[in-house]
């Protein structure tokens, strides 16, 4: 085993073989937790369902016609609660392909009442997603009919019988469903008007490789039809990963803002699982002139790293991470970032942190390099050249290449980090929170954690706007614990809107949190509230939330910078809390930064994970 460095001494990773895996079988028997409705009621409650089952499916026969395909297709979600039917021999019998299926847990409603003492505890759904062709989905239909006016189904198709009486909802994946939201004001604010925009376009994966031939070769139509093209596209087989990267008319996306899904045909494709944009939004200032320790003393790294950054482009002629980052570029986005150094915020911020923690207090320097390898370039569609996935580079096919190159070798060369044990990455996408299903990039961090045996350092993400519930009192008229309570409830009241942002629900990664502290000292408010006027709580702008059935998240807590809130004018409290901007005293976690040897103070979950 190789030496532990110093710093970690009281963090130690444990290096070791991951075992094989072994098939996981969910425990059956016992009696449900909920009351079902009983055949007359969801006989009832459906039968407007169907109906518009077979309608979606008449629309899609017309754009497959519009686009001269055959062959029309459409995913059909069923949503059971309490229920976990296995529809594999109804799959085979009927024709159709189940694409996925999933869990998660909501409250009990007036239909399905839960069972026990308390009956506000939330139950389990079961969501199927499965792809019907005509042959396909009149077969279903014509066992709907069935059950509905006999209550019995064909031989073969007695599954279909729990899972209708279990049923809350069927309907077709429709726009709302493929199109991810964002805070399109915000996303809007930073794009350059009259330029082209990236969109990631995640189609449904299917097994037969000439079916997702089919499916890429119809969706890229419609992206023509919109005025795009496509860039790339990617298939990782290994966790069921189907996308194309595209760059579209900015006026598209405004479209589709709007809720006219008619007029964009590639927002309404049977072919389409999510559609959105992607992009970081980092936040940082430069640091007012302040006395910092004198780390020219402080010992340089020796031997291999340990540690990875998948970030941006760091300076690494900055004084305070000369000879202690190791660059290695195969992209060669340096090249990307050369003619203005505000293009290298993120990755020094984060190489920063890395090596010394937060500058106001510096740790003990790293004892071994630490090795980048940038991932993140400047956009020009941006305003300031947004540090973001280049527009040819989907997520999960960057990932398998990245890992493979740092631990195989990749064109003949040799492996570039052996050695790694953690790899840090500080890069969500805002467009993905966490629902029901896990994202393809939490997926492909899962499998390559586990494929090569390294740890991945993930942050929660973050979430600027926080909802002021209606009637609560203006937070610059309370103090002390009174508003920490307030901001507290604000945070929770809107927890559904402030889940985790992929891949921070990897199941193998460990995803950080942030806490509303650093150590800038006393730093003057101005025209700005501190949301807990000094009471430790966690940072309002952390992500939170419960990752797959439910599980902890984020795992972790550290530092990542004080935040302030706008001021509201006397007399006119906003319902919206809204960060305020930042200034050059800080608070925050400081950094290096980009330009010579200057300094930064930054906030979020993005600078916790290298603290760890």
């Amino acid at each position: 085993m190789s030496e532990i460095p110093a710093r970690q001494a009281e963090r130690p990773v444990l290096r070791g073989e991951v075992g094989e895996a072994r098939p996981f079988t969910p425990p059956g028997g016992g009696e449900g937790k909920v009351v079902l409705p009983g055949y007359a009621r969801q006989s009832q409650r459906l039968r407007d369902r169907f109906k518009d089952l077979g309608r979606a499916f008449e629309d899609e026969v017309q754009l497959s016609t519009s686009l001269g395909a055959s062959d029309p297709e459409l995913i059909v979600v069923f949503e059971g609660l309490d229920e976990r039917t296995d529809l594999t021999r109804i799959a085979i019998r009927l024709g159709f392909e189940i694409v996925t299926e999933a869990e998660a847990t909501e409250a009990p409603s007036a239909d399905f009442p839960r069972k026990g003492v308390d009956k506000s505890l939330p139950v389990t759904i079961c969501l199927h997603a499965i792809c019907v062709d005509q042959t396909a989905m009149a077969g279903l239909l014509k066992q709907w009919r069935k059950w509905r006016n006999t209550g019995k189904f064909d031989y073969g198709y007695g599954k279909l019988k729990d899972l209708f009486a279990h049923l809350k909802d069927v309907r077709a994946w429709g726009p709302q469903d493929r199109l991810k939201l964002i805070d399109w004001d915000a996303h809007f604010a930073n794009l350059i008007p009259g330029t082209d925009h990236e969109i990631e376009i995640e189609l449904w994966y299917r097994q037969s490789a000439p079916l997702r031939e089919k499916a890429q070769a119809e969706v890229t139509a419609l992206v023509r039809m919109a005025g795009g093209r496509v860039v790339t596209a990617a298939v990782v087989d290994e966790v069921g990963y189907h996308a194309v990267k595209c760059v579209v008319p900015l006026g598209v996306l405004q479209t589709l803002v709007t809720g006219d899904f008619d007029a964009i045909g590639l927002v309404k494709s049977s072919h389409v699982m999510y559609l959105r944009v992607t992009g970081q939004a980092p936040e940082f200032a430069a640091a007012e002139a302040k006395p910092v320790p004198d780390l020219s003393d402080a010992p340089q790294p020796s031997g291999e790293p340990l540690l990875c950054l998948l970030d941006g482009v760091p300076n690494s002629n900055h004084p305070l991470l000369a000879g202690r980052v190791t660059i290695t570029d195969p992209d060669d986005l340096t090249s990307l970032s050369a003619t203005t150094s505000e293009a290298r915020r993120h990755g020094t911020a984060m190489a920063s942190v890395s090596v010394w923690g937060d500058l106001s207090a510096p740790e003990r320097p790293a004892s071994r390099p630490v090795l980048v390898r940038p991932i993140l370039a400047p956009s020009a569609h941006t305003i300031g050249l947004t540090e973001e996935l280049r527009p040819e580079d989907l997520p999960p096919d960057l990932m398998r290449r990245v890992l493979r190159e740092l631990f195989d070798g990749a064109a003949g060369q040799n492996p570039t980090g052996p050695g790694i044990v953690v790899i840090n990455l500080s890069v969500g996408d805002p467009s993905t929170p966490f629902d029901t299903v896990m994202s393809s990039w939490a997926r492909t961090i899962d499998w390559l954690s586990s494929e090569y045996g390294v740890l991945f350092i993930v942050s929660a993400g973050n979430h600027t706007a926080i909802e002021r519930p209606a009637g609560a009192p203006d937070l610059s008229t309370l103090t002390k614990e009174h508003r920490a309570i307030a901001i507290n409830s604000a945070v929770a009241e809107s927890s559904p809107r402030r889940s985790l942002l992929s891949p921070a629900e990897s199941i193998n990664a460990i995803s950080v949190g942030a806490l509303n502290s650093d150590q800038a000292g006393d730093v003057p408010l101005g025209y700005a509230v501190d949301p807990s006027d000094g009471t430790p709580i966690i940072s309002p702008l952390s992500a939170l939330g419960s990752g797959h059935r439910r599980s902890v998240k984020p795992d972790i807590v550290a530092p990542g910078g004080r935040v302030r809130f706008q001021s509201s004018l006397p007399g006119q409290a906003s319902t919206t809390l809204r960060p305020a901007p930042f200034t050059g005293l800080g608070p925050g976690i400081r950094t290096a930064g980009s330009q010579g040897a200057s300094e930064i103070f930054t906030r979020g979950t993005s600078s916790v994970s290298p603290l760890i």
